[in-house]
């Protein structure tokens, strides 16, 4: 089965990244692995790194997009709005991915390295996200230990647990100490606008059974409906219509696969007001008919 990012009515990622034992999770994945070929825009309370080992991919993090090659990297801060999928079409994308909580760097709550380097970064309105590029010596240093903590974890061999703990703190200090010396990357302004898209986004997964309409949406996050419009266009890629269209379909997706289950039903209750508009969509985004698709994930 391919894979999704499922989101909850406050618009997190549903799945947890480690446990709180110890809240870290380093994946190698390839963007074909989702469903559509891309995963959709959303948010957690961890911070993402994520390396490029092949291909190119465009990432975007609130409104700034990058274009990520082979060797180049990307820190996400925590609580960005995040998305990724393919520079081309036709080419997949493999990469590397390190989500952990920074509570692994401090410890514990209100330590002095947590006042002191960790959220001068998370809590930062002008750092969402950095780039990590080869050409930095700090930056290439950074994209070896995310290799490195890759492989302790694949190998999980004696106290792996404390190395990467040890090449987190290490990759921490180096991007504290890149932050104080770079530029700010988000324009002011851009914290609002991103609060913005979230409240609406919010409402979207609270209400999405519903019959929605823009107005609706635009006045959730006090935004008039051209100002969600261009906020959705800009941050999200998609109109708040389209990206409420994607989101009935993807929670639409494991009801699917209960073969109890009546089509009709299914589009009913993700918010379709006719199961023939259902399956038009549907076969939009997915590329088959929903009859199809659960064909093709029958256990």
């Amino acid at each position: 089965m391919r894979k999704s990012i499922m989101i909850n009515d406050q618009g997190f990622e549903e799945r947890l990244h480690g446990d709180y034992r110890f809240p870290f999770e380093v994946s190698k994945d390839s963007l074909s692995e989702y469903e559509q070929g891309f995963f959709e825009c959303h948010w957690h309370p961890e911070v993402e790194f994520t390396v490029v080992l092949k291909g190119a991919m465009l990432y975007q993090v609130n409104d700034t997009v990058y274009e990520l090659s082979e060797g180049s990297g990307l820190f996400a801060n925590a609580n960005s709005l995040h998305s990724a999928r393919a520079y081309d079409n036709g080419r997949d994308c493999t990469y590397i991915a390190v989500i952990f909580n920074p509570v692994l760097v401090f410890g514990h709550e209100r330590s002095a390295i947590e006042e002191k380097y960790v959220k001068t970064i998370t809590e930062a309105p002008h750092l969402a996200s950095m780039l990590l590029t080869p050409e930095s010596a700090w930056q290439k240093q950074a994209i070896r230990l995310l290799m490195e903590i890759h492989q302790q974890n694949e190998q999980r061999g004696v106290c792996y647990e404390l190395l990467i703990k040890s090449k987190l703190c290490e990759l921490w200090a180096l991007l504290f100490q890149g932050f104080q010396d770079s530029s700010p990357r988000i324009q002011p302004g851009a914290t609002r606008s991103v609060l913005r898209v979230k409240q609406a986004l919010q409402f979207i997964h609270s209400h999405y059974e519903n019959k929605l309409t823009l107005e609706e949406i635009a006045a959730a996050c006090n935004l008039s409906k051209s100002e969600c419009s261009r906020f959705f266009k800009k941050m999200i890629r998609q109109s708040p219509f389209e990206y409420l269209l994607h989101y009935r379909i993807q929670k639409s997706l494991p009801l699917l696969l209960d073969p109890d289950a009546n089509i009709t039903e299914v589009s009913e209750q993700v918010g379709f007001a006719s199961v023939s508009y259902y399956a038009e969509i549907f076969r939009r985004y997915m590329k088959c008919s929903p009859t199809e698709y659960r064909k093709q994930h029958k256990k």
